[in-house]
């Protein structure tokens, strides 16, 4: 039987589609949980990769030999993250409509099996017992109704009898319970919660209506319908491809779970049993945000320096953002607003702040539609998203100030004394006979910070860009990082360096597989380099993944229109600073947009240097900037910090 595998999307149990080696495929969501992996990652590694079993499943051992279901086997597994338990588990082959076997295995947690059948099984006996004894006593009245009709009577006083138990019982469970037949007909008893959980009484009903199924989906269901009646595979594995939620008007969580029901001539009926979770929904929603906030915490208590100095930055790019928005339409620079954004957005996921990062991502959105219509409804969107992005951001200070005091978030950088007065203070020293070398060294000691102070933060936004792409690198590597700097003259600079650590992760380095085949380390390598000479200071990012390829770059153009022919590969490679040039077709949350490589151009070029990248394929990519050696705050930084 072809059955597509995003069929296995809906199962709650763990479901993984295995190639003649083992590899997985496809996995869902449950699958992934379990293994304490993302589904993307997991479809890298083979099954034996994934989980470890305390007695060896033989078919494992030749897959390929495998045609029908093999029995189930309980054992107790370990996965490569650290997790444990006991399930049973299941291999057949299956056909996905394409030219390669496939093999699907089937996990099932026995504890909460266990749980479930035990609960189920006792209530089904139960109902199951009520009916037959209604069916028992139907047949006696039928027998004994002719010239027996005070029998009959008495029959039927003790069917009203049992009819009113079991609808006492059915009422008593808070949960929807009815059955359906072959035909898809709901039979005309049911319990009193189906009028909540299921806004309604299945009474007589085709069951696809009870269930809320669109008028695509009746024929699929019907087919599921009758090869659960026909018995073609254990009931437990075709249950799990029904319909496994009801959808509710009211916005509730309602699950669908079914059980056979069994006669002497095989399957009867299917009960179906619907359960209100929309409470263990809600609870699981209320933890998972308990967690992002237990990590802000941490983060901001472990990196409180770094965390001021991207406060401090991001409002000066928040206020900077919001004055310009106020202006005409027709005075709107759009690459402007796009490198304030992404710079936004990078640098409040890299700390966690996740309200302020999904603000910033819609506010993209919304100024890519004003691009595509530059209208004044457009236009007002986007500002009403831009001081929403700017009030999460507030709010997030204002969550969060307890922890550090007022003075953490001061719009300067605080010392003893406003590092101004400090400037001015040296301007003085400067002034004076046989004063400029105390001055120096007053700037050097108080005004200036050793660069990695910058950069050390960057190390987890690699970490976690290579997690979600399925790729692993070693800790950032910096060369001179002690040498310091007048943080105020280069810190647009610096926070626009996330670009280029997100882009070469992205972009530069290979997944472990394409790096063996390379002979490359799995682990990927950025190495930071800082240099200070000749009234000029260096930055260089360089790492040893895949380059950046000349004729990718030179197709990209051609798409675009622009002519390249008479450039030499170096030439073409340096359309990477090109605004929103981007070799990605599709956007996510990583790149695509464009908007970041010319960020760091522009910020280069407004303190007076260049940038320019040096590439060779399958070796790696070094980024260069150079700008002017600075040792007094610019006048831009101090209206800022004012």
């Amino acid at each position: 039987m072809k059955t597509p595998f995003q069929l296995f999307d809906s199962l709650l149990e763990p479901c993984f589609i295995l190639n003649k080696d083992l590899k997985v495929v496809y996995a869902n969501e449950t699958a992934a949980t379990v293994c304490g992996q993302t589904v993307r990652r997991m479809q890298r590694l083979t099954f034996p990769e994934l989980m470890s079993f305390s007695e060896p499943l033989e078919w494992m051992g030749g897959i390929e030999a495998v045609t029908d279901a093999t029995p189930y086997k309980e054992v107790h597994f370990k996965t490569s993250e650290g997790g444990e338990g006991k399930v049973q588990i299941t291999c057949q082959e299956i056909n996905g409509g394409q030219d390669e076997r496939h093999w699907v295995v089937f996990v099932r947690d026995v504890t909460l099996e266990e749980r479930l059948q035990n609960k189920y099984r006792g209530e089904l006996e139960q109902k199951e017992g009520y009916i037959l004894e209604l069916q028992k006593a139907q047949g006696e009245l039928e027998k004994y109704s002719k010239n027996l009709e005070k029998m009959v009577e008495e029959r039927t006083a003790e069917i009203r009898q049992l009819n009113r138990l079991m609808s006492a019982l059915l009422d008593s469970l808070n949960q929807g319970f009815f059955v359906f037949d072959r035909e898809g007909l709901c039979l005309d008893f049911s319990s009193k919660a189906c009028e909540n959980v299921l806004e309604g009484r299945p009474n007589k009903r085709p069951v696809w209506d009870v269930l809320g199924l669109q008028a695509s989906q009746v024929e699929g269901f019907k087919k599921w319908l009758l090869t659960l009646f026909a018995e073609m595979l254990p009931f437990e594995d075709l249950a799990v491809l029904g319909p496994a939620a009801f959808p509710h008007s009211e916005g509730k969580h309602i699950k669908l779970e079914y059980f056979p029901l069994k006669g002497e001539g095989g399957m009867e009926g299917i009960v179906v049993v619907a359960s209100d979770i929309t409470s263990l929904v809600e609870a699981q929603r209320e933890a998972e945000s308990e967690r992002e906030n237990a990590r802000l915490i941490l983060n901001l208590i472990n990196k409180k320096q770094q965390i001021t100095r991207f406060v401090r930055e991001t409002r000066i790019i928040l206020n900077g953002l919001q004055k310009f928005l106020l202006k005409d339409q027709g005075e709107w620079d759009t690459e402007e607003i796009f490198r304030a954004l992404h710079t936004i957005k990078g640098g409040c996921a890299s700390y966690n702040v996740l309200a302020t990062t999904k603000a910033a991502h819609e506010a993209e959105n919304r100024l890519s539609a004003y691009n595509d219509s530059p209208t004044p409804e457009n236009a007002e969107s986007l500002r009403r998203q831009t001081s929403f992005m700017s009030s999460t951001f507030e709010t997030f200070l204002k969550e969060t100030r307890e922890i550090f005091g007022a003075s953490a978030f001061s719009d300067e950088r605080m010392i003893e004394v406003p590092v101004t007065d400090l400037q001015k203070t040296c301007s003085v020293l400067s002034a004076s006979p046989a004063g400029e070398l105390m001055a120096r060294g007053l700037r050097e000691k108080f005004l200036f910070e050793p660069v990695k102070a910058h950069f050390e933060p960057y190390n987890d936004v690699i970490q976690k860009v290579a997690e979600n792409e399925g790729k692993r690198v070693h800790p950032l590597v910096m060369k001179n990082a002690e040498l310091r700097v007048l943080p105020e003259a280069y810190s647009n600079l610096f926070a626009t360096f996330v670009h280029a650590f997100r882009n070469a992760v992205d972009h530069g380095i290979e997944t472990p597989a394409r790096r063996r085949e390379l002979g490359k380390s799995p682990l990927g390598t950025l190495t930071m380099g800082f240099e200070q000479e000749g009234g000029m200071l260096r930055l260089r990012l360089r790492d040893d993944g895949g380059g950046i390829d000349p004729a990718r770059i030179r197709a990209r153009l051609k798409d675009r229109g622009v002519p390249c022919d008479a450039e030499t590969d170096q030439q073409v490679i340096q359309h990477v600073f090109d605004s929103s040039f981007s070799t990605r077709t599709e956007i996510s949350e990583t790149s695509g947009r464009g908007v970041g490589m010319d960020a760091i151009k522009i910020a280069a070029e407004d303190l007076g240097g260049r940038c320019h990248v040096i590439s060779e394929v399958n070796t790696g990519t070094e980024l260069i900037v150079e700008v002017p050696w600075i040792t007094d705050i610019p006048e831009t930084a101090k209206r800022d910090a004012a």
